[in-house]
C-alpha cells in the first residue's frame, strides 16, 4: 500500500494537485464556520481535547434545544464538510512532505486524515443514534481526538522543519 501510495504521490503531487487541496481545506473551513454559526456558536465536540460521554450527551440536548434540525444539521456536517476537510488537509500536507523529504514523513498527514476522520465519523454515529442519555461509544469517540492533536503536532513539526532545511539548502546555492 506505501508503495502504490508513493507512486501516486509520486505522479499527482502537483504544485496544481496541492493549490486545489488548499482551495478544498479553505472551502471546508468555511463550510464549517457556517456550521458553528448555524449552531449556535458551539465548539464542536472534536474542537476539544477530551470529553465524556456526559459531555457529548450535554452537547446533543444543547443541540435539541436549539431547534429539531440541529442535531441533524451537526451529524450531516460531520459526514460531509468535515469528512472531505481531511483528505484535502492530508493531500495537502501528504504532497509539501512528499517533496520536503525523502523519507516517508508524508504518511504522517494520512494517518492524520484517517484518525481525524474516525473521528467525524463516531461523532456522526453518536449525535444520530443519540436518545437521551449518555452513550459509551463517545469513548471511542473521543479517543481519537488525542491521536489527532497528536498527529497534527507531528505533521506541523515535520513542515517546519522541512521548510527550514530547504531554504537553508536553496540559501547555500
Amino acid at each position: 500500500m506505501a508503495v502504490w501510495l508513493r507512486a501516486a504521490l509520486a505522479q499527482w503531487g502537483t504544485l496544481r494537485v496541492a493549490l486545489a487541496a488548499l482551495a478544498g481545506a479553505v472551502a471546508c473551513i468555511a463550510g464549517l464556520a457556517w456550521c458553528q454559526d448555524r449552531l449556535g456558536g458551539f465548539a464542536l465536540r472534536d474542537s476539544r481535547g477530551w470529553y465524556t460521554p456526559a459531555e457529548a450527551a450535554a452537547l446533543f440536548e444543547t443541540l435539541d434545544r436549539l431547534d429539531a434540525g440541529a442535531r441533524t444539521v451537526y451529524a450531516a456536517t460531520g459526514l460531509t464538510i468535515d469528512m472531505f476537510f481531511p483528505l484535502a488537509y492530508g493531500l495537502l500536507f501528504a504532497i509539501l512532505l512528499f517533496r520536503l523529504f525523502r523519507a516517508p514523513l508524508w504518511m504522517l498527514p494520512l494517518a492524520l486524515a484517517a484518525a481525524d476522520a474516525l473521528e467525524n465519523a463516531a461523532v456522526a454515529a453518536l449525535a444520530l443514534s443519540y436518545a437521551g442519555a449518555p452513550s459509551p461509544f463517545a469513548w471511542l469517540a473521543a479517543a481519537f481526538t488525542p491521536v489527532k492533536t497528536a498527529l497534527i503536532a507531528a505533521v506541523l513539526a515535520a513542515v517546519g522543519i522541512g521548510t527550514v532545511h530547504w531554504l537553508w539548502r536553496r540559501r547555500g546555492r
